[in-house]
């Protein structure tokens, strides 16, 4: 038993088999000719042994299309991945879809817009909120980049095992900064499995760092996230293609040490690439350059077959929790699902990725179950057609509220918000004008007032900190 998701039948197709065979062949010809950085001995010894080319002295290393081609092939195209609550664990691939959420440095005053760093209540809050939303599928790496009273160097274990103390949802865990080395001890501690991830360096490059979590990840079992980040105009072409070129060429050649290290290792494929905004020199979250990329990219990697993730549209350049964050979230949500993503990053984000707000997830957890209304289409059954129901009715003054069918049918085909305004406007009036964020301010409480759940064991927890100790004493050693 496991998650269902929302199985896609309503798909989007803007490029021709022609446009996804010069897009393959653009990134091929980049591993072969130009290739990629390793900045990793191990990793340059290992690839020329693998028929690579690999020029030592560069850290160049250049593939033959063939292992690239028949590493690809090796990579699962469905597979699970397991939660606490078996009742939580998904089923990334195929037309499967799924829903996580991304992240910001602080959290937000909600009355003066005002970031600030987040307390751990704050942390632990934010997890309980995301443990409740109904169309939040799985945890991402982190809500907040650490919190008070913990060092940000063990913001990636202290976070991790607040997650497992307070979700039974799979999560995905950040590698970096050797935090591996501590959250695998706490997945083997608590039982859990995790999803391990790292991201390239554009252009075209993996770090040492990136490259050594992907190995502990691949040795331990667990599956492995490669996230790129080109920001068009700045580390990739200004053009979506050529930067979508870029990203897959780096994913590429991850793709091969991985399947190299373990054939058959399962892989999830993750797109974060925005338009550079060049008044600034920032990511320009939020603009449609960005849904664009993620369509092309998406197209292509479909065509490939392994399962993938979108991170950019849980990100906006709105600073505010209003109407800008929301068409900005809607949009980037409906292209990236129609496109063939197994698993976006939506809910939490504000002001790109400098601070988050629980209250912002719940408003995003209506646009998730929106998105999955409209992508799992319409059942086209003879009770679904009702062709026996309109003749029965008739013209006026038949009607269909009365009918059994309207009784089964209507809450299956209508999408009801959770937390939008849908009253009549008298109404409205009547209760005192309130807004979506007012109607999320509400929820949020109620969350938080219900008694608060651990899904971690005394002697787990034990182990958890007795972890975090040991990853104190590492850190500190490290300065």
């Amino acid at each position: 038993m496991s998650r269902e998701g929302i199985t896609r039948r309503t798909t989007l197709r803007t490029l021709s088999e022609q446009e996804l065979c010069a897009l393959h062949d653009g990134a091929l010809t980049v591993l072969a000719e130009t290739g990629l950085t390793f900045e990793d001995p191990w990793a340059l010894a290992f690839l020329a042994a693998q028929g690579c080319r690999v020029d030592e002295a560069a850290g160049r290393v250049r593939f033959p299309r063939e292992l690239v081609e028949a590493c690809l092939a090796q990579a699962p195209r469905q597979f699970p991945l397991a939660a606490p609550n078996p009742a939580n664990s998904l089923l990334l691939g195929g037309d499967r879809l799924y829903f996580s959420h991304s992240s910001g440095m602080q959290t937000v005053d909600l009355d003066t817009l005002e970031p600030r760093r987040p307390t751990r209540q704050d942390y632990i809050d934010c997890i309980r909120v995301l443990q409740a939303l109904p169309h939040l599928d799985h945890l991402g790496c982190y809500p907040y980049f650490g919190f008070d009273d913990m060092p940000d160097t063990l913001a990636i274990p202290a976070g991790v095992a607040l997650h497992m103390q307070y979700s039974d949802k799979h999560q995905m865990t950040a590698c970096s900064n050797d935090a591996e080395l501590f959250t695998f001890q706490m997945a083997q501690a608590t039982g859990h499995e995790i999803a391990g991830t790292i991201g390239s360096s554009p252009p075209l490059t993996w770090s040492c760092g990136a490259i050594t979590s992907a190995r502990r990840i691949v040795e331990a079992g667990y599956a492995l996230t490669t996230v790129d980040g080109a920001m068009m105009g700045g580390t990739g072409p200004a053009t979506v293609a050529g930067s979508a070129i870029v990203s897959t060429a780096e994913h590429l050649g991850m793709v091969v040490l991985a399947q190299c290290l373990n054939p058959g290792h399962r892989m999830l494929i993750g797109h974060f690439s925005a338009p550079l905004n060049m008044r600034t020199g920032s990511p320009a979250f939020g603009q449609i350059g960005a849904s664009l990329s993620n369509a092309v990219f998406n197209q292509l990697w479909s065509r490939y077959g392994l399962p993938l993730s979108n991170g950019s549209p849980g990100y906006v350049s709105a600073k505010g929790i209003e109407f800008q964050a929301g068409y900005e979230k809607g949009i980037a949500a409906v292209i990236a699902a129609l496109s063939g993503v197994n698993s976006m990053l939506l809910h939490l984000g504000v002001a790109n990725e400098l601070s988050a707000h629980p209250a912002q997830a719940i408003l995003d957890d209506d646009i998730a179950g929106m998105v999955a209304r409209f992508v799992a289409g319409e059942e086209m059954s003879e009770d679904a057609l009702a062709v026996d129901l309109i003749q029965a009715v008739g013209p006026i003054p038949g009607h269909y509220l009365s009918r059994p069918h309207t009784r089964k049918w209507w809450r299956k085909e209508q999408f009801i918000p959770a937390t939008a305004d849908s009253l009549s406007y008298p109404e409205w009036l009547d209760g005192g004008k309130k807004t979506a964020l007012d109607y999320a301010r509400d929820r949020l409480a109620a969350i938080l007032a219900a008694p608060e759940q651990r899904f971690t064991t005394p002697s787990q927890d034990a182990d958890l900190e007795r972890i975090l100790a040991d990853a104190r004493r590492y850190y500190a050693a490290r300065q």
